[in-house]
């Protein structure tokens, strides 16, 4: 790839990064159609993939995805091109398959990547593999990988989804003072509505166990103002309703809570 070619990819990258991933894409989209060196194509059609990918057309990414495995050469493109696999499988929802892929590259090349300079992409795969054993109901497994995840301070990571993870994670292994300092911290640092929603109901969760019924309650009635916008299960939110209730001796209002609860 010409010098020239290599900035108007970057540029084209700092567009998708910003959010301009249509404009992005036509970029990428020139470039590819004007490269005849076989390792630059192969990178490009990849970029052109995770554009796909971004915008929710992911037929559409996995055929650019595949065309990129056909002319790309044995070199270390292929480390990422199977990271963005392990990722479309991801956002299709076989996660089996996706952590698999991870799992793969981690055992066949994850020697390699920091000493090689690959240092982020080696984080990204350590961080995606944490969160979709968390996502596998895995946690003891995902949290060691999340907890290395996040310290690394490496710019590939989804800070915000590891800490959500990383605190289900806690929650799930009965280390209920390690979900609330994690959660608590997604909570004051984190913008992503999706994640914090849930973040609620999970520190509500580690408030009781912790005997800080006061403070779960006042997380179940957040989720319980928010559920419709946030898809937080109403019947599930009804039984911490009712159990914390009395926990705090508002016995009418735990019984009403068991009565929506059972429907």
């Amino acid at each position: 790839m010409t010098d020239f070619d290599t900035e108007r990819l970057n540029h084209a990258v700092e567009l998708r990064d910003a959010g301009k991933v249509e404009e992005a894409l036509g970029e990428i989209t020139a470039l590819a159609q004007s490269t005849p060196d076989p390792e630059a194509k192969a990178t490009l059609l990849l970029n052109e993939a995770r554009c796909y990918r971004l915008l929710g057309r992911l037929p559409e990414a996995k055929e650019h995805l595949a065309l990129a495995r056909r002319v790309m050469p044995k070199t270390e493109g292929l480390l990422y091109l199977l990271e963005e696999d392990a990722i479309l499988h991801w956002h299709e929802g076989d996660r089996a398959t996706a952590l698999k892929i991870l799992d793969g590259l981690h055992a066949q090349y994850g020697r390699y990547l920091i000493p090689g300079g690959h240092e982020e992409l080696s984080m990204r795969v350590e961080s995606s593999r944490g969160m979709l054993l968390a996502e596998l109901g895995r946690y003891s497994e995902a949290a060691p990988l999340l907890e290395h995840s996040f310290e690394s301070n490496s710019p590939g990571i989804d800070k915000e989804a590891v800490l959500h993870d990383l605190g289900l994670s806690y929650l799930q292994l009965g280390r209920h003072a390690d979900a609330r300092r994690v959660l608590e911290r997604l909570l004051k640092e984190g913008t992503r509505a999706d994640l914090t929603a849930h973040a609620h109901l999970y520190l509500g969760d580690a408030y009781f166990h912790e005997r800080a019924y006061a403070r779960a309650m006042m997380e179940f009635e957040w989720c319980l103002a928010h559920a419709g916008e946030h898809k937080i299960p109403i019947p599930y939110l009804y039984k911490w309703l009712a159990v914390t209730a009395r926990a705090l001796g508002m016995k009418e209002d735990a019984e009403r809570y068991e009565k929506l609860a059972t429907g």
